[in-house]
């Protein structure tokens, strides 16, 4: 009994230096306004403004393009700044057609992005609204992001130019056709 007497008091101290040790710790990780980062919390994205950003990540040209490749580059590195919308990423490419072509030409990328626009349109906006307002820029995105494919040029082309020219006119003949299945069925 008189070991435990003798020991409470630095159980007691070490308890104490243990929390006061924690405070400052606690303290850098308090925003400006005084809420701790366990405390704050993203406030929930609303509808419109995933709609928004959908638009943005979707649109019909290159700068859109551009920034629904960085926002695949957040969303690969877990960052808040994307992944509060909540996105559905997931994709099957260019379903059973092919993903490549002859020549080095690669859809992937252009079908990726137009999965995530039907996926996410279809979830949020309801597939009525989807087919009305949004599946026709999605549609032409895509056969943008064909087209934009079938612009590639390796800088050591294996190829003659009379055989480039073939494989890019086949290329953006598959790329109207992807685009006119999407239409007729997508």
């Amino acid at each position: 009994m008189t070991k435990l007497r003798t020991a409470l008091p630095g159980i007691a101290i070490s308890g104490i230096l243990l929390a006061t040790a924690a405070t400052p710790a606690m303290a850098d990780s308090a925003d400006p306004t005084g809420n701790s980062s366990s405390q704050s919390v993203t406030a929930a994205v609303t509808k419109a403004q995933k709609l928004s950003k959908l638009k943005s990540l979707t649109g019909d040209s290159n700068a859109s393009s551009l920034r629904w490749s960085d926002a695949l580059s957040l969303h690969l590195g877990h960052k808040q700044a994307i992944e509060k919308y909540r996105f559905n990423w997931s994709t099957n490419y260019c379903n059973s057609s092919p993903d490549t072509l002859p020549g080095g030409y690669d859809f992937r990328w252009g079908c990726y992005r137009h999965d995530f626009g039907y996926r996410n349109y279809k979830t949020v906006a309801g597939n009525y609204y989807f087919k009305r307002d949004h599946k026709l820029r999605i549609d032409k995105a895509l056969l943008r992001d064909l087209n934009t494919a079938c612009g590639y040029r390796p800088w050591a082309d294996p190829y003659t130019p009379a055989q480039r020219k073939k494989l890019k006119e086949a290329c953006l003949k598959t790329a109207k056709k992807y685009y006119q299945a999407v239409r007729a069925a997508g």
